[in-house]
């Protein structure tokens, strides 16, 4: 059975996703999680965040993603006109910044990689030292929660009663739910989901959607 990580009301599929996800919390980057099927040349997609102020979907991965992951992607970013980036490797940090994992993005056609360190000095300066020492303590942590260890327990124990379309199922009506909610609070973009995207568009350019729809 997958893995049962809440966050916020979020049923994770991993413990990594979630470090991602409270690292995005720390950088006040704002995320829907499993948002929208793709269909691509590999079948059914559904990348794992959505980064909406940015318009930039996240990837989680533990090992480096495979060519059919990498192609699923690149069908993603011509589908949708929203680049697609992977996080992966094992999170860490030191007094110098975050490393360990990388991110990764395509452009024109190529797999590129970045060390995550490589972006201690970006929010540093260009966020601020609070934000710096926030990132650099997810960095740190192994394993996060904010919800009880009986509360992750009784859920997988739920889940262990259902078939996996069930599960599925409920999923995805939970996650549909908490995404609207937040789509449905009037926010502006933040510094760092502008950073993003700025810095994205400097090293990809624009991308344009083609004319074929995500289901």
């Amino acid at each position: 059975m997958d893995a049962v990580v809440p966050h916020q009301e979020y049923l994770m599929r991993s413990y990594s996703e979630l470090k991602w996800a409270l690292m995005m919390d720390t950088l006040d980057l704002r995320w829907l999680y499993e948002h929208k099927i793709y269909k691509t040349r590999h079948g059914n997609y559904l990348p794992d965040f959505f980064i909406y102020g940015a318009n930039t979907y996240l990837e989680v991965k533990g090992p480096c993603p495979t060519q059919i992951e990498i192609e699923k992607a690149m069908d993603v970013q011509n589908l949708s006109g929203c680049p697609v980036v992977f996080a992966w490797g094992t999170m860490a940090s030191d007094s110098y910044g975050v490393n360990g994992a990388k991110i990764s993005f395509i452009k024109d056609k190529k797999f590129r990689t970045i060390d995550s360190n490589e972006f201690a000095s970006i929010v540093e300066h260009g966020l601020g030292a609070k934000y710096f020492y926030s990132h650099l303590n997810i960095g740190k942590q192994k394993r996060h929660s904010n919800t009880t260890p009986v509360n992750n327990i009784l859920l997988k124990v739920v889940y262990g009663f259902v078939d996996r379309s069930e599960m599925e199922r409920d999923r995805a009506l939970r996650h549909t739910d908490l995404n609207n909610q937040k789509l449905n609070q009037h926010t502006v973009k933040t510094k760092s989901e502008a950073a993003i995207s700025n810095y994205l568009k400097s090293r990809m350019g624009e991308l344009q959607p083609c004319n074929s729809h995500p289901t």
